[in-house]
């Protein structure tokens, strides 16, 4: 594998995992309403690609590697109350007003 190739490749994965389903979760249903979890994504990438000898040369093998991370935190939920039209059905409830202790 080429560093390009591993660099495309992790990249992949990671871009895979950044999805609007991965945003928007699956909406919960229950009797009276439906919830909907909201969260954020944050991804870090980066690659490295050189060739270098224990002596310092530039004459050794080709080297190369790809990392990355991604963070997911919940933002809120969205609750929509089943029979109740308009603004009044819907409610946001913000998690990062929530204080959990």
């Amino acid at each position: 594998m080429t560093g390009i190739d591993a660099k495309k490749a992790t990249l992949d994965e990671l871009l895979d995992a950044l999805s609007a389903q991965s945003i928007m979760s699956e909406p919960i249903e229950m009797e009276d309403k439906i919830i909907i979890p909201v969260t954020k994504m944050g991804m870090g990438f980066g690659t490295d690609l050189g060739r270098t000898d224990r002596d310092g040369s530039h004459e050794g093998p080709a080297r190369c590697g790809a990392g990355g991370g991604i963070g997911i935190y919940p933002v809120a939920v969205v609750v929509v109350f089943k029979g109740i039209c308009g603004p009044e059905g819907v409610k946001v409830i913000n998690m990062a007003a929530i204080n959990v202790e």
